[in-house]
């Protein structure tokens, strides 16, 4: 029996900035020297079709570039392995590294995989056996596919190869991570398939260069008063990164601090950035979202069905549990399906990120719930039963941006809001009844190509373009509702098509 594979949402970027060699793991950059070059590397997923991929897993445990004269080592690009998950991360970037690079010509790039990690919704109308475990149509199921193979090398003369790295001379490659192509129809096995692209430096002269977008979720763990910096920890072992703030940058941490300036960071705080890397590969916030106190907990997830009546809902885990708590939530870890109560008196929020939102657009109650929502949740206690039979009762239901991806089906220029319609939606959303989209465009939506480039808007899309949105999503009447922050223009097939 074929397996058709969709992705619930693809583009992802996954940053790693090079700025030398050699040096911790630290966006903090130091002077180059006369032999070094600044090198930034991305990846992003290529999502597949149908069995419907709600997370995906995988280590990097080691970024390698070749140099083109063979007598030399290869330049390490990892201090560390690094966790990456594939899915919810479909129009930003989130930083692996920061390190220098020598000068010099180089021939490729060598990326080593390990421990895969997949949760998937069956939708075959059959029992998928999946190694030693089996799979029910409908079911969501959380397994460790088999790697076929633990690395992958993009050389020359596939493109960009040779590139040659010079002072002052930023050069920023994309990896894509193609899992349509990586995840075998017949076993769900994993064969990585990677391509790469370069892309302009940030911040290059152009004028029509979109800074490259990265997103961290961390512990701070120092704060710089004067410099007006501060540091953060990704996870329980996780790199830091410092962070510069200016006077653009956006704070929000809601009722909790009222200034909504560097004021309000404290170290212990769980905090997301949304930061662009200048020049120079430093980081530099245009949002800072506060999550939780220290010693608390939050945990974040996709919504995969809502029961009758509204009373739970089921979840799977994208934020993975690393901060706060130590074991008060158990060992659940990202990917895991978790079915979630609601107490009596739960709340429900809109995470606005400072976008100011069309009327009409409600997230309120049970009733607002919908399959494809990512929300953060708020729990009163500790999970009960075992994987994967989770349960967590939570007092606070905040509704996040989500990913989507599918095609342009219709174009309404003349509408205010002015909208388009997303439709080929992967058969996650098919399935729950959902063949349609209506995305809103916002006087403040970002534009943008795969290749970092901004585009005029809605006047440059047309039906049978492929697209990623990013963007709260909402339960309305006639077909669902996103609010759009950002559209990413795919330049090749998503493949989200039955």
């Amino acid at each position: 029996m074929r397996k058709v594979i969709s992705c619930l949402g693809p583009l992802l970027l996954v940053t790693i900035a090079l700025a030398g060699c050699g040096g911790g793991m630290s966006s903090t950059q130091t002077p180059l020297g006369a032999s070094m070059s600044q090198v930034s590397l991305t990846i992003h997923d290529n999502p597949p079709m149908g069995v419907t991929v709600l997370s995906f897993e995988i280590e990097v445990t080691g970024a390698a570039l070749q140099p083109s004269d063979s007598s030399s080592q290869p330049v390490s690009m990892l201090s560390e392995p690094e966790d990456i998950e594939l899915e919810h991360l479909q129009t930003e970037s989130a930083l692996l590294a920061s390190r220098d690079v020598p000068t010099g010509a180089y021939s490729g790039l060598m990326v080593s995989f390990a421990n895969p990690r997949m949760t998937i919704q069956n939708q075959t109308g059959a029992t998928l056996t999946l190694g030693t475990k089996t799979c029910s149509d409908q079911q969501v199921c959380e397994f460790d596919p088999k790697l076929n193979q633990s690395s992958v090398t993009v050389e020359a003369p596939t493109t960009p190869f040779p590139i040659t790295l010079t002072m002052n001379s930023p050069v920023v490659l994309k990896l894509d991570f193609n899992l349509d192509t990586s995840i075998q129809q017949s076993d769900l096995s994993i064969t990585p398939t990677v391509s790469l692209v370069q892309l302009p430096p940030p911040n290059s002269s152009g004028g029509d260069q979109g800074d490259e977008d990265m997103e961290l979720i961390g512990q701070v763990a120092s704060i710089d008063q004067t410099m007006h910096t501060f540091t953060i920890q990704s996870g329980m072992n996780g790199p830091s990164f410092t962070i510069a703030t200016d006077s653009s940058t956006h704070f929000d941490f809601g009722t909790s601090c009222s200034a909504e300036n560097f004021s309000c960071l404290q170290t212990g705080q769980i905090v997301k950035v949304d930061a662009k890397m200048k020049p120079d590969g430093s980081l530099l916030a245009f949002e800072v979202k506060f999550f939780q106190p220290p010693n608390q907990i939050s945990f974040a997830g996709t919504v995969t069905s809502v029961s009758a009546g509204a009373s739970s809902f089921q979840i799977v885990l994208f934020d993975e549990e690393s901060f706060g708590g130590g074991d008060e939530m158990g060992s659940f870890s990202m990917g895991a399906p978790l079915t979630i109560n609601l107490a009596s008196q739960a709340t429900f929020s809109i995470d606005t990120s400072g976008f100011m939102f069309p009327s009409g657009l409600n997230f309120a109650s049970t009733a607002d719930l919908m399959v494809g929502q990512e929300v953060r949740l708020h729990p009163t206690g500790a999970p009960t039963g075992t994987p994967p039979n989770l349960m967590v009762t939570v007092d606070q239901v905040q509704l996040e941006p989500s990913r989507v991806t599918g095609t342009v089906t219709a174009v309404n220029t003349g509408s205010n809001p002015q909208t388009f319609t997303l439709g080929n939606l992967p058969s996650f959303f098919t399935n729950a009844g959902i063949t349609s989209i209506q995305v809103d465009v916002l006087a403040t939506t970002q534009f943008e190509t795969e290749e970092d480039q901004t585009f005029s808007g809605l006047s440059s899309l047309k039906p049978g373009d492929v697209v990623s949105v990013r963007g709260p999503l909402f339960n309305t009447m006639t077909m669902p509702t996103m609010a759009a922050e950002k559209v990413v223009k795919r330049s090749m097939s998503s493949g989200t098509s039955d």
